[in-house]
C-alpha cells in the first residue's frame, strides 16, 4: 500500500549518526557512503533472508572492539531496531547486543506513551493480519513503527485509512514543493508546543533537502511562506475569524498563493494541529534520536506514570450511562422524538457549551453524577493566555523554544462567545464538509477529497458496538455527543442535532478533556486522561481522542474552505 509513497511517514530515519545523550540538533541521516548504512536499509524488507544476513553482517562489525566508535554513532539505531520493529528476529537481535553494552552506554527504558502501559499496547509482532500488514509496511518504509503509528495499531482499519490520506497529502504530487509541506507541518504543530511532531517534521524536512536555515526560524523563510503565518494562527486558535479575514493579500501580489496551494496549505495545517492534539491526548514520548530532549530522559518517573489514578465518579457515571444507551431508540426514531418536543434550540445551543455541573443537570435517569467536576476546569484554560513555551507530558517537563515558529502571532485560544457582534454561529446546514468542502478541495487536490471523506466518516461511525467490556451497546449517542460538542466549541451549528445530548451523554471532565484536546491540547495532564468520568480501557479512550481531534479537523478545515469560496464569490 505504502512502498511507492517515498521516505518516512513522519520523517523517521533508522540511521542516525548523533550520539544518544550528545547537544541536540535535528538529526541527520549517515550517508550511504558510511559502512554500515546499507546494510541496515537492508533490514528493511519483509524477506527473512535479507534480514537475517543483514543482520549477521552489521553484529560482526559492530562485536568488533575496533569499531566501537561506529556502536557510538548508530546506538540510536539500535535502540530503535530493538523497541519499534516489527519483524521478531531484528527485535531479539539488537535486543540482545545492547544487553552486551548496556554497562558501557545509557540505555534508557524506552515508552511509547506516557500514560499507558506498554504492554496494554497493540503489539508490534501482533498476530492481526491488518495490523501486522500496516506495522511491516511502516517499518519498510522508515525503519521503524514510529509510537504515534503504534497507538493508531488500536484501531487498524482506520490507521489504514489515515495512512493513505496522509501519504497523499505529504509525498503525492501535488501544489504545494514537499518541502513546504514539512515546514507547514512544523509551523501548526509549533502552534501547540508539539515537539513530538515539530522533532518530525524538521527531520523530514532535511531529508528532503530542506533549507537547515529555516529551521533557525521564520525571519529565514521566503515572504510568500510568511504570509501564511496569520491563516496558521487563526485556524489553531479562533478559526471562527477566518471568514473575517480578506485573504486577498495572500493570492495577489508577487508572492502570491494560487487558490489550489491555499487548499492544500489548509488541509496540512488542520492535519497536523489534529495530530499535535492527538499527541498530547495520548501522551505520547518522544522518538529516540528525533527530540531536542534527545529522546527520552527529564524528571519522568516511571513508577509515578505507571500508578493507578482513581476516578471515584467513573462507576456512577458509568452506570447511568450504560442504561441511557441500552434504552435509547434508533437514531431515526430519537430525531423524530426530538422534533415533537419543545426545545430552544438556541439555548440547548448555549447549555452544550457551559462547563458546569448545572449545565449537566437533565431528567433524573439521564443525570450524571456532578461530582466529575474537576477543579482545574478547562473553562479556565479558555480564557487565559498561555505565553510559556513548556510543554508537560505527565510528570515530565520540557521547554523547546517554539517563538521562533511563531514570530509576533501571538494569539490564543478564547471561548467562542454565542452573543458576539463580532462574528456569527456557522451554520453547518448552509456550508458543510459533504455538500461543499469536498467539492472545493477535490477542484483543486483531487486526490486527497475522497481520502478526507472516507477517514472523516470512518471515525465518526467506527464502532466496535461495546462498552467497557459491556458487548452489544450502541455507543452512537455517546460518539455523536463528542463529535458535535467539539464543533460547538468551534462555533459550528448542526441545526438537525439536539444538543441537550451533549450534557446528556458526556461528563464534565469528559467535555474537559475533549475541550482541550481540540483547543488547547498542550495543557493535558494525565490526571485528565485517566479521569475521563467512565470506566474506559485505553484503547477506548484513545477512540475518544480521536474522535476529538478528527471533529476539530473538520471543523477548522471549513472555516478555511468557506473563507475560500467567500474570496471567489467576491471577485
Amino acid at each position: 500500500m505504502m512502498s511507492n509513497k517515498g521516505q518516512g511517514i513522519y520523517g523517521s530515519s533508522t540511521a542516525s549518526d548523533t550520539p544518544y545523550g550528545s547537544d541536540y540538533s535535528p538529526p541527520q541521516s549517515p550517508s550511504l557512503s558510511e559502512p554500515l548504512s546499507a546494510h541496515f536499509l537492508s533490514l528493511q524488507t519483509t524477506d527473512s533472508s535479507i534480514r537475517k544476513s543483514a543482520i549477521e553482517h552489521i553484529l560482526s562489525i559492530l562485536t568488533n572492539p575496533e569499531n566501537e566508535k561506529l556502536v557510538k554513532n548508530y546506538l540510536n539505531t539500535i535502540i530503535v531496531l530493538a523497541t519499534e520493529s516489527p519483524f521478531d528476529d531484528i527485535t531479539e537481535a539488537f535486543s540482545s547486543f545492547i544487553k552486551t553494552i548496556q554497562d558501557k552506554y545509557h540505555i534508557p527504558k524506552q515508552r511509547t506513551t506516557y500514560y499507558i502501559n506498554d504492554e496494554q499496547l497493540p503489539k508490534l509482532n501482533t498476530q492481526d493480519e491488518l495490523t501486522s500488514k500496516l506495522f511491516q509496511d511502516v517499518f519498510i518504509q522508515n525503519g521503524r513503527v514510529n509510537h504515534l503509528t503504534r497507538i493508531l495499531g488500536w484501531h487498524p482499519q482506520y490507521l489504514e485509512r489515515f495512512l493513505s490520506a496522509y501519504n497523499t497529502i505529504m509525498k503525492d504530487p501535488g501544489p504545494l514543493p514537499i518541502t513546504w509541506r514539512n515546514y507547514i507541518g512544523i509551523l501548526a504543530a509549533a502552534r501547540y508546543n508539539c515537539s513530538y511532531i515539530v522533532s518530525l517534521q524538521e527531520h523530514e524536512f532535511l531529508q528532503n533537502n530542506g533549507d537547515p536555515r529555516w529551521l533557525q526560524g521564520i525571519e529565514f523563510i521566503p515572504a510568500k511562506l510568511k504570509n501564511l503565518l496569520k491563516v496558521i494562527e487563526l485556524m489553531a486558535h479562533q478559526p471562527w475569524l477566518l471568514p473575517k479575514l480578506d485573504i486577498e493579500y495572500l493570492v495577489k501580489g508577487s508572492d502570491a498563493w494560487s487558490i489550489a496551494e491555499l487548499v492544500q496549505a489548509m488541509v496540512l495545517i488542520t492535519t497536523f494541529l489534529s495530530l499535535s492534539g492527538l499527541v498530547f491526548c495520548c501522551g505520547i514520548a518522544p522518538e529516540v534520536g528525533l527530540s531536542d530532549s534527545n529522546g527520552l530522559g527529564g524528571s519522568f518517573s516511571i513508577n509515578d506514570s505507571d500508578a493507578e489514578i482513581e476516578d471515584t465518579s467513573a462507576s456512577e457515571n458509568t452506570a447511568n450511562l450504560m442504561e441511557l444507551l441500552k434504552n435509547r431508540k434508533s437514531s431515526a426514531t430519537n430525531d423524530e422524538d426530538d422534533d415533537s418536543e419543545e426545545h430552544d434550540r438556541q439555548q440547548d445551543f448555549h447549555n452544550a457549551g457551559i462547563e458546569s455541573s448545572s449545565s449537566n443537570s437533565t431528567t433524573s435517569s439521564s443525570s450524571l453524577s456532578s461530582s466529575t467536576l474537576l477543579s482545574s476546569s478547562s473553562g479556565e484554560q479558555g480564557s487565559t493566555e498561555k505565553k510559556s513555551t513548556t510543554a508537560t507530558v505527565g510528570t515530565q517537563t520540557e521547554t523547546h523554544d517554539f517563538s521562533r515558529y511563531k514570530g509576533n502571532y501571538n494569539l490564543s485560544h478564547t471561548d467562542f462567545d454565542v452573543s458576539s457582534r463580532e462574528y456569527s454561529i456557522f451554520s453547518v446546514q448552509e456550508y458543510s464538509w459533504k455538500e461543499h468542502g469536498y467539492e472545493l478541495v477535490s477542484r483543486y487536490f483531487p486526490d486527497a477529497a475522497p481520502l478526507l471523506e472516507e477517514e472523516f466518516s470512518f471515525v465518526y461511525t467506527m464502532t466496535y458496538y461495546e462498552f467497557n467490556n459491556n458487548p452489544d451497546i450502541d455507543t452512537l449517542p455517546f460518539r455523536r455527543a463528542v463529535w458535535y460538542y467539539v464543533q460547538r466549541v468551534k462555533g459550528m451549528c448542526h441545526d438537525d442535532y439536539n444538543y441537550q445530548e451533549v450534557n446528556m451523554f458526556l461528563s464534565i471532565s469528559l467535555k474537559n478533556f475533549v475541550k482541550k484536546a481540540a483547543c488547547f491540547p498542550d495543557t493535558i495532564k494525565r490526571d485528565d486522561f485517566s479521569k475521563l468520568g467512565y470506566h474506559l480501557k485505553p484503547d477506548e479512550k484513545a477512540h475518544l481522542s480521536l474522535l476529538a481531534v478528527c471533529s476539530h479537523k473538520q471543523a477548522s478545515l471549513l472555516y478555511g474552505l468557506y473563507t475560500v469560496m467567500e474570496y471567489q464569490n467576491r471577485r
